[in-house]
């Protein structure tokens, strides 16, 4: 089990972002990330493709849609660690995804956890 204390942005709204690190071949990062409830694959933007050494357009195109409207992006497969944890999961990274933090949706990710957000207490929890 692991905790992770919201993080606040400049406007001090409280947001369940973890840091995880992701990785493809020889390359790894460092990332914060958005645990997204609400989405079901995990987008990250085009910086941390460039991070891992990773050309975006040689993966799958898909289009998403969701509240913010539609973008185009490329499905990938990534290595994660979080919370003591090392599995792979599909990744779509877009150059259209102009939001601030990257998101980590559903699909796969929450396959491994038992994951808990404490809004009272501001934090996350992972088991």
């Amino acid at each position: 089990m692991k905790f992770f204390p919201y993080q606040r942005n400049s406007a001090g709204d409280s947001f369940p972002i973890i840091d995880i690190f992701v990785s493809r071949a020889n390359h790894i990062a460092r990332i914060f990330a958005l645990i997204d409830s609400g989405a079901t694959v995990s987008v990250f933007k085009e910086e941390v493709a460039k991070q891992l050494g990773i050309d975006i357009e040689k993966g799958k195109i898909i289009h998403l849609g969701g509240v913010g409207g539609h973008i185009k992006g490329y499905l990938h497969e990534l290595k994660i660690e979080v919370a003591d944890k090392q599995f792979l999961f599909p990744v779509v990274f877009s150059r259209e995804y102009l939001v601030s933090f990257n998101l980590l949706g559903r699909e796969a990710v929450f396959k491994q956890f038992r994951i808990i957000f404490e809004e009272k207490k501001n934090r996350l929890k992972l088991e």
